[in-house]
């Protein structure tokens, strides 16, 4: 079975939601990530982050404990921005196909303590398995996945 036609996880993004700049939020975080976007969204600000080569051949659990050490080696001004944003999350990202039927995600009482300690919470987006080449879409359904726009402007600045 090729790669493609399996339920994968892909990676766990850092995403923050504030009334304010965070500019020095992600600076903060030093050299370890990646941005993905950091600057107005909406009439908000977002940071979206995620770890250098992570995601590849490792699991949420092992990136969220990066992610967690790095915040907590957060300067004292990165640290205020992300006490006062609005939202705080770990957006795991899973690449749903059609086989297996079943596809599980754990993360360890520990981590999710922390994460709750930091006063974030846990997201999972999902993108829909692709239809394969030989079964074309059901009528009025698209076989590609949704734009940006579509997704929850609320959560997701990030992919």
């Amino acid at each position: 079975m090729k790669d493609e036609e399996t339920t994968a996880f892909l990676n766990v993004d850092l995403e923050v939601f504030s009334r304010e700049s965070l500019a020095a939020f992600v600076k903060g975080l030093g050299r370890s990530v990646h941005v993905l976007h950091e600057g107005r969204w909406g009439r908000k600000y977002a940071a979206c982050v995620e770890l250098w080569a992570s995601g590849w051949n490792q699991s949420p659990e092992s990136i969220i404990r990066r992610i967690l050490r790095l915040l907590s080696r957060m300067p004292r001004s990165a640290r205020t921005l992300w006490n006062r944003a609005d939202v705080r999350q770990f957006n795991i990202g899973v690449q749903a196909a059609l086989k297996p039927r079943t596809f599980e995600l754990s993360l360890s009482p520990e981590s999710v303590a922390a994460i709750g300690r930091l006063k974030a919470r846990i997201v999972f987006t999902v993108y829909a398995a692709e239809s394969p080449p030989s079964v074309p879409p059901a009528s009025g359904e698209s076989s590609r996945r949704p734009s940006v726009e579509r997704r929850s402007r609320t959560t997701r600045a990030c992919s």
